[in-house]
Parts: structure tokens; C-alpha cells; sequence
């Protein structure tokens, strides 16, 4: 009889502590704690917060990620710096929560948090969800509401990245609103916050105008500036699961992908952003002719 090894895998495997020490201008810092590992990990952002946190849960094989993450072509997956803190767990400076992540279905988390302070527990279906739900508390305003039976179609023009911060501008294609942001701010925060603004003024069915055409290159004319390193159009088609799923374009590498998450979108963006902004020379291994996107031409 044939005998199969199972790993062992705790209940409490699933449990971080999240201790937000700074919060200003919509951007969160931190440390973050899990049982298996004596010291915390530093984050300076919501995209090194969910990164560092898939990456433990894909060393113990638990939460169990049940679809394999998309990239865009010849761009390997995100490898930030794993930046570790000394300390041993303790309350945030400004908010403490307990998170526990019971699944990772359809690309996204499931779960639910525990905010310390407040003695309030909070579940979430997903990444989206858990943002709007955190920022909610630490702005003291309450949670703004998702809304669902609509899309949106949306430029990102990326002109510096570092650990998932950026600046650059984001730009409503139907309506050509534009906002740009001069300081770098939370990459996952602010799109999310734009994006949702955005849809709350529309009137677009749930399926969309043209819900057969894709993202193409032509429909990246009308966004006449790029980013200095990276430039993405984005359309949502649906608003399942408390996230969103849709195609994203990514300008200078002339690729499209479909994503089934807010969070496998924005690996997909800080995949591409910190591969440009850390190798010497990038444009030059993107494909022939990319070049022109950048000019708008």
C-alpha cells in the first residue's frame, strides 16, 4: 500500500497581524506578522502588504491559490525586497488588525479581519473588499460601498514605480478626466478609489458597450501621453465576487491579458512597472516598433 506525505498546515498559518504605523495621504506603512516567522516584514505599501502575504501562503501551501497567477509575456512575476523588522509583534502606532485569509478563490482572498482598537470583526470576499473596509477605518469614514452593473475603461501612465508606489496620472477614457499624481502614492489605494469613482458616474450595462471588442492598440491612441516607463489601458467587463475581472493592455509591450481580480490586475501592472523601472534599457528588449506608443503617434 502506497503511503502519501501531507504537510502539516495550522489553522493559524492563515492569521497575520498587521500593525499600521503610518497613515497619511491615503498611503498605509507597516509591519507585518505571522506565526511562522520570528521577525516581521516591513511594507511601505498595500501591494508589498498582499505580495509578502501571497508569498507565505505559497511557501506553506495554504490558503491553497486555486487558479496559476497571469503575466504578460517574457515579464517575470514580482520579486520586490523582502525588507524584515527585528521586532517582535506587537500593536500598530496607529491601528492594529488581525487578518485571516480562509481561501484564495477566483484570484482574490476570502476571509475576515479583526480591527483590535475597535473590537469590531469584519468579514471580506475579497482584496478589494479588505481595502475598502481598512481604509474605511483608518480615514474614519464608513465603508464605501462597491458598486456593481456597470464598467469602466481607464489609462494608467506610469512615470516612476518603487515598491508599489508610483507617480504618474490615471485618465478616464470615455469622459477624459484626468488625475495626476506628482508625489507617490498607494498604486493599489488610489487606483481603486479613481476607478470606483469613476464607475459611480456611469451608466454603462454590466456587459458593456461592445463587450466583444477587445483592448487594441488603436483604442490607446485616444491616451496621448504615456508613461515614462510604463502605460496601461484597462477595461472592466464584471463585477463578480466582490472584484472585478477584465482586460488590460499594456501600451509599450503591445500585450493584452485578462484578469479575474483587482489584485491579479495589479500584479500584472507592478510586474511590468518594476521590470522597467530596475533594468537598465528595458524599452529596448520591448518589441519592434513599441516605441512609437510612447509618443502617442
Amino acid at each position: 500500500m502506497t503511503v502519501g506525505r501531507m504537510s502539516v498546515v495550522r489553522n493559524g498559518d492563515r492569521y497575520f497581524t498587521i500593525a499600521v504605523d503610518e497613515f497619511e495621504d491615503s498611503s498605509i506603512k507597516g509591519i507585518l506578522f505571522h506565526d511562522r516567522d520570528s521577525e516581521g516584514i516591513l511594507f511601505d505599501s498595500l501591494l508589498e502588504m498582499f505580495f509578502n502575504m501571497d508569498r507565505i501562503f505559497d511557501q506553506l501551501g495554504s490558503p491553497k491559490q486555486t487558479v496559476q497567477r497571469r503575466q504578460f509575456s517574457g515579464i517575470e512575476d514580482l520579486s520586490p525586497e523582502i525588507k524584515k523588522s527585528n521586532e517582535k509583534e506587537r500593536a500598530g502606532k496607529l491601528a492594529t488588525f488581525y487578518v485571516f485569509v480562509q481561501y484564495r478563490y477566483y484570484a482574490s482572498w476570502q476571509g475576515n479581519f479583526r480591527w483590535i482598537e475597535g473590537d469590531e470583526k469584519i468579514p471580506f470576499e475579497s482584496e478589494l473588499d479588505l481595502i475598502l473596509s481598512m481604509y474605511g477605518l483608518l480615514s474614519g469614514n464608513e465603508k464605501k460601498e462597491q458598486v456593481n452593473n456597470i464598467i469602466t475603461t481607464c489609462h494608467v501612465a506610469i512615470d516612476s514605480y518603487l515598491s508599489g508606489k508610483f507617480t504618474g496620472n490615471y485618465q478616464n477614457i470615455p469622459s477624459e478626466i484626468l488625475e495626476q499624481q506628482m508625489k507617490p502614492v498607494d498604486l493599489a489605494k488610489s487606483l481603486g478609489t479613481f476607478m470606483e469613482y469613476e464607475l459611480k458616474n456611469d451608466d454603462i450595462p454590466k456587459y458593456g458597450l461592445n463587450y466583444g471588442q477587445l483592448i487594441s492598440s488603436d483604442a490607446c491612441t485616444f491616451c496621448r501621453r504615456g508613461g515614462k516607463i510604463a502605460s496601461f489601458s484597462i477595461k472592466v467587463l464584471f463585477h463578480e465576487h466582490s472584484t472585478w475581472q477584465g482586460i488590460i493592455y499594456w501600451r509599450e509591450g503591445r500585450q493584452q491579458q485578462l484578469f479575474r481580480s483587482y489584485k491579479e490586475m495589479l500584479y500584472l501592472i507592478a510586474s511590468v512597472a518594476e521590470a522597467s523601472a530596475g533594468t537598465p534599457g528595458f524599452r529596448g528588449l520591448l518589441p519592434a516598433g513599441a516605441e512609437l506608443a510612447l509618443s502617442g503617434s
